[in-house]
């Protein structure tokens, strides 16, 4: 073979394996994992008062919401009381029916639900709840 010939092979070698896969480098890509909640929704239960979670599946768990905001507007000025818990506290509900002569529109806010495992899940705003004061006998003479 005469030395042409090896210094073009030795060539195509060199410059072979200096355009391959393996000595460029691999572009890295990332994967993003996004964890699933185990809650999806809030409900209010008007008979008595409570604040009930949903899970994915459409099933309803009562005592997995563990503080909640109550919000309303009286005139022009706004008032939020914090609940503990997923029941409305009594002063609140005599308050919202028994105290006022209108109804009143609340928002819950800052709904958090512990799931089976002790995970904190923030769940999405309940608003536009409309809380009926108590119907009084009324004498028509």
């Amino acid at each position: 073979m005469s030395k042409k010939l090896q210094l073009i092979i030795a060539y195509s070698f060199l410059t072979g394996s200096i355009f391959s896969q393996e000595i460029i480098e691999p572009s890295v890509k990332k994967i993003k994992i996004e964890k699933e909640s185990y809650f999806v929704k809030a409900a209010f239960d008007e008979a008595d008062y409570k604040v009930i979670a949903f899970d994915r599946y459409g099933n309803p768990h009562s005592q997995a919401i563990k503080s909640f905001t109550i919000k309303y507007v009286d005139g022009k000025t706004t008032y939020e009381a914090p609940v503990d818990g997923n029941i409305f506290p009594n002063k609140t509900i005599q308050f919202l029916t028994k105290k006022r002569k209108y109804a009143t529109k609340i928002c819950l806010s800052k709904i958090i639900a512990e799931d089976k495992d002790g995970h904190f899940e923030k769940l999405p705003e309940l608003c536009d709840i409309v809380i009926f004061p108590d119907c009084k006998k009324v004498n028509t003479k």
